[in-house]
């Protein structure tokens, strides 16, 4: 039963690294829907453009037929689809990272929901924004996200201290993309300088992760020839 376990253990620490890679295109797969949210966007942008042209009769407080709070609601919610990659990357990234601390495997079906529910953020950010305008919105789905986020991390690793760390990393993530929308002429300064930090804190908590599983099936090797 031992040599089971640890055969199993060898197995799952080995296939890290093919993990990292499945993450990685899962996250460009995921990416390919944000681009109906943004033809959704501009299908809606333009509707209400026609019927407030309709009502007001191209009245001069308008831009394009639309109020000018709404106009920079459906600008923003375009803008910040523009990091949905940064975005999913980012999460599947701290998922990751968790996974590689706690040694508690993340079915990839698991990460398929968490990215389903960043791209229903996306639904909830335009559908709010047209009502309560860009700010309000964003703060009401990031909060409702974060939230449900930080609670399946605490379902998926089964610790409620995975939730709380995980509610904070993505707090302040969804804190970033918020910053990324409205500080636009440091947009691409940030965005960058949070990648590369990113980059650095995965290198740093995988460091002695043993990719290939050549050190433990060395030792393992040692082990059967003594015995």
């Amino acid at each position: 039963m031992s040599d089971f376990g640890d055969g199993v253990a060898m197995v799952n620490y080995r296939s890290m690294g093919s993990k990292l890679i499945l993450l990685s295109v899962l996250a460009l797969l995921m990416a390919i829907p944000a681009l109906f949210v943004e033809g959704l966007v501009s299908e809606r942008s333009h509707g209400t453009a026609d019927s407030t042209q309709q009502v007001a009769g191209g009245a001069q407080s308008t831009l394009a037929g639309l109020p000018i709070r709404t106009v920079d609601s459906y600008r923003s919610v375009n803008r910040s689809l523009k990091y949905v990659l940064l975005f999913l990357g980012l999460v599947f990234l701290t998922y990751f990272l968790f996974e590689a601390t706690t040694g508690r495997r993340v079915h990839p079906a698991q990460y398929i929901l968490v990215g389903t529910a960043q791209l229903i953020f996306y639904l909830l950010l335009l559908s709010l924004a047209e009502k309560i305008g860009f700010d309000w919105a964003f703060l009401i789905a990031g909060g409702a996200t974060v939230g449900l986020l930080a609670v399946n991390a605490s379902w998926v690793f089964v610790s409620q201290r995975e939730g709380v760390r995980a509610g904070v990393v993505f707090g302040l993530l969804y804190g970033l993309i918020y910053m990324l929308l409205r500080m636009e002429q440091d947009a691409l300064l940030i965005g960058a300088m949070a990648s590369f930090a990113a980059v650095a804190c995965a290198m740093y908590f995988t460091r002695k992760i043993d990719w290939y599983g050549v050190g433990r099936e060395h030792c393992r090797s040692e082990e059967l020839f003594e015995s």
